[in-house]
């Protein structure tokens, strides 16, 4: 029990879940908000549709069950890297520690390729999550995210990047990915918690990005490895 402002006593409530912390940009401000980043809807659907191509290619049951998804990771990463280095701009590849990035010294940004749950994409009941456990470099990157979000708040940033490889050097933001049957759901998020269970499913920012039409039937597909960094693969055509 506990007093009331009236000076009562009432039932104790049981604790309320937090609010979502996430900022949400909606489609339709999408590109506006990208702009700042050197990015554009434009860019990341080229990416997305890059990847899936090269994923379609690779779906016949002459290859591994999982190399579908392993492709449309890689190739979105390199559709999108691609286009960023395309423009001069001071991008570069980034692979410390094999996590593999596209990333700006400049802007201090760093875009990786993830897949995530139904939530992905869409202002729905919750945020998304991450489809798989993250292993110890996700994990660094993560939290890095929510030191950097403090400190540049005390204009201490400068020392905290002291002594990191320039790709880690950054903020780094997900691209994340959610396979439907006449679609491909994306948003560019930056993540700022891993959950107890593993999964990241806590956002500073959530940028929906508008959905890319692809033909055919896709589905998740996950790794085997539960804390393993490294390749993401992300959907496949059923058998």
């Amino acid at each position: 029990m506990r007093k009331s402002l009236s000076g009562g006593t009432v039932a104790q409530q049981p604790e309320q879940v937090p609010a979502r912390r996430s900022k949400i940009v909606p489609p339709e401000q999408a590109d506006a908000r990208l702009a700042t980043m050197g990015l554009s809807v434009d860019k990341i659907h080229r990416a997305v549709i890059a990847g899936d191509d090269a994923r379609g290619r690779v779906s016949s049951p002459y290859y591994p069950r999982n190399f579908a998804g392993i492709t449309m990771w890689a190739e979105t990463l390199a559709g999108l890297r691609r286009q960023l280095l395309k423009l001069r701009r001071g991008w570069r590849i980034g692979s410390t520690g094999n996590y593999e990035t596209a990333y700006s010294s400049e802007r201090q940004l760093a875009f990786a390729v993830v897949s995530g749950d139904s939530y992905t994409g869409i202002d729905g009941a919750r945020d998304p999550k991450l489809t798989r456990r993250r292993g110890p470099k996700t994990k660094e990157r993560v939290r890095r995210n929510a030191v950097f979000g403090q400190l540049a708040l005390d204009l201490e940033l400068p020392r905290a990047l002291d002594g990191l490889p320039a790709d880690e050097a950054c903020s780094t933001w997900f691209l994340v990915l959610h396979p439907e049957d006449d679609m491909v759901r994306v948003e560019l998020s930056l993540p700022v918690q891993v959950g107890d269970d593993g999964l990241v499913g806590d956002w500073i920012e959530r940028i929906l990005i508008p959905p890319v039409p692809v033909t055919g039937a896709v589905a998740p597909i996950e790794r085997n490895e539960d804390d393993d960094d490294g390749e993401d693969p992300m959907v496949t055509r059923p058998a």
